[in-house]
């Protein structure tokens, strides 16, 4: 009876050691601020054949970051194939790239940002138009 008492005290005492643990590592995952992109197409109206500047500024929290990886992925609505651009860093975390569209249509552009061990995705659509 006495080694059946042990054992049970010794799997309650490891199940609130083990429960104590996970809580611990839970609280410090919590502590860890997410990044945000705020993505930015200039000018507004693009049309075919001009430039448009697609500019991300990472953040975490209300500080400005720098990524170790950011690549743009554009891609035409409806259509499988897309493009991938490594953006170029313009300081204080901020990365651009400058793009002219070919077609008519509206397309998606994804910024895809590695930062301090944390991956964020933001996307935002373009429309394209003639002159």
């Amino acid at each position: 009876m006495q080694r059946k008492k042990r054992r049970y005290v010794f799997l309650v005492a490891f199940l609130l050691m083990f429960v104590g643990a996970c809580a611990v590592q839970s609280d410090k995952a919590s502590d860890v601020m997410p990044l945000e992109i705020e993505l930015t197409i200039e000018p507004e109206a693009v049309h075919i054949g001009e430039k448009a500047t697609i500019e991300a500024i990472v953040m975490q929290g209300t500080k400005k970051v720098d990524a170790s990886e950011a690549i743009f992925e554009i891609s035409k609505h409806n259509e499988k194939n897309h493009e991938e651009v490594i953006a170029n860093p313009k300081g204080n975390g901020v990365y651009a790239i400058e793009k002219a569209f070919s077609k008519e249509g509206t397309y998606t552009v994804k910024a895809k940002i590695t930062a301090e061990n944390l991956t964020a995705v933001s996307s935002q659509s373009i429309h394209v138009k003639e002159k």
